[in-house]
């Protein structure tokens, strides 16, 4: 029964390479396994009320490691487009955009948080290490020789990703060369077959937290195991979870903690023209992106709140919009709703548009199908994504969108689809996926 280290990408707004780790380490628990898992601060208490051994990778301390002896003196991560207002959607085409967002801006960064990991791996001595999208994670398992299980989705797939499938990628689009601050550590734990982001989190074995239709992966071997989601099933609700009537279309609307785009008090401001007047009961949390007391009690039937629980949201609710999270997204599948996906960037995006060609779900744009291109400066390089900045989702059009997917939801497709994710999540062999 093997020691297992879980070591999530902790460094974006939202919570779903956590949550995913969380929900495996508390299965792994239950059967018997010791179990850690590495957090950073945002997130480090979840671990601890999770139960899990949480060992603390502290980023806060980079600050006094950003300066170095050769130029840049201080790598920095800066936007040289000008620009008067935070993008409402942003575009890019690969998993290379996530390490200058994560901040391995210089190789002594990247060091710094190696040797963390190094301590805590020769601390805990765990005899298999589980990745969600952390790019050290195979390296990790380099140095140490042990076996490296990798969380991915068809976007990353180390083998063979594909971020953006449902159209041509952007010319415009431009990667940074996201390997330049690892070349040194590659070179030292000898991986030498590293070509591109997605390199970095290949593994030994990969799991698959969803089924083949939703994640539709071609020609997986052995290798790759599809578990069903890595999420609870959802509860019924309670009044003190949705303290709110029932007597009409039950609408459920959640921004995420990682949507971080302009727009949001518009957003708001759209949901409740949208709905003020209609039979509909709708349940709105912000987020605490804004504070929900700046909308409450504007509209009798649209219920604001700071914070909800989802899941009983979800399962209360005929229709789901959100921003698009994975998470969300599978919450929404495996309590058969539709849904309206409103996305911020493209991963979001590539959520909705599997949830449309599904037939269970649908994209509605908060921007315009036009783009500037947004040129960022790293030290080593430039690299460019694509922003639109328009918005242009109306309250008819939003009103319009619901009332069509409530009324031609596809209930027995949805029953499918949530039959067969418990079916997988039930069938899933922890022990076997952690056997080597």
């Amino acid at each position: 029964m093997p020691d297992v280290l879980l070591i999530p990408s902790d460094h974006g707004g939202g919570m779903g390479h956590v949550s995913r780790c969380i929900y495996l380490g508390r299965r792994l628990a239950e059967q018997g396994h010791r179990v850690g898992i590495v957090l950073e601060p945002k997130h480090y208490a979840a671990g601890i009320e999770a139960g899990l051994t949480t060992f603390l990778l502290d980023t806060r301390r980079e600050r006094w490691r950003k300066y170095q002896l050769k130029r840049p003196f201080r790598p920095t991560l800066k936007l040289k487009t000008r620009i008067w207002k935070a993008p409402i959607f942003v575009e890019f085409s690969s998993l290379a955009y996530q390490v200058p967002r994560d901040g391995y801006l210089s190789e002594k960064i990247v060091r710094h948080r190696w040797e963390i990991l190094s301590g805590i791996v020769e601390s805990f001595r765990p005899q298999v290490l589980v990745g969600d999208t952390h790019f050290l994670t195979r390296l990790l398992g380099a140095r140490y020789q042990l076996p490296v299980v990798q969380i991915t989705r068809f976007a990353g797939y180390p083998p063979d990703p594909r971020l953006i499938w449902w159209k041509a990628v952007p010319r415009d689009l431009i990667e940074p060369d996201a390997l330049a601050p690892f070349r040194e550590l590659l070179q030292q734990v000898g991986l030498t077959d590293v070509q591109r982001a997605e390199d970095l989190l290949r593994g030994d074995r990969y799991l698959i937290p969803s089924i083949p239709e939703i994640e539709p992966i071609a020609s997986p071997d052995a290798s790759t195991l599809f578990c069903g989601p890595f999420a609870r099933d959802v509860e019924a609700p309670t009044a003190a979870d949705v303290p709110f009537p029932s007597d009409g279309p039950r609408v459920y609307v959640s921004i995420g903690g990682g949507a971080g785009r302009s727009g949001e008090k518009r957003f708001f401001q759209v949901v409740q023209e949208a709905f003020a007047g209609t039979p509909f009961r709708v349940l709105v949390s912000t987020g605490k992106r804004i504070a929900a007391r700046k909308f409450q009690g504007a509209v009798h039937n649209i219920l604001f709140r700071d914070w909800v629980n989802g899941p009983a949201a979800i399962r209360w609710s005929d229709l789901v919009i959100f921003h698009g999270g994975y998470a969300t997204m599978m919450e929404t599948l495996l309590a058969a709703r539709p849904a309206l996906v409103i996305p911020s960037h493209t991963e979001q995006e590539g959520n909705g548009r599997r949830l449309e060609a599904l037939t269970v779900g649908q994209v509605v744009c908060l921007h315009r199908n036009r783009f500037q291109p947004l040129v960022f400066q790293w030290p080593y390089g430039q690299y460019q994504m694509l922003a639109s900045f328009d918005f242009a989702l109306t309250p008819d059009d939003l009103r319009q969108a619901c009332e069509q997917m409530i009324q031609s939801a596809p209930s027995e497709t949805l029953q499918l689809f949530q039959q067969k994710l418990k079916k997988y999540q039930q069938a899933f062999d922890i022990e076997k996926a952690l056997s080597f």
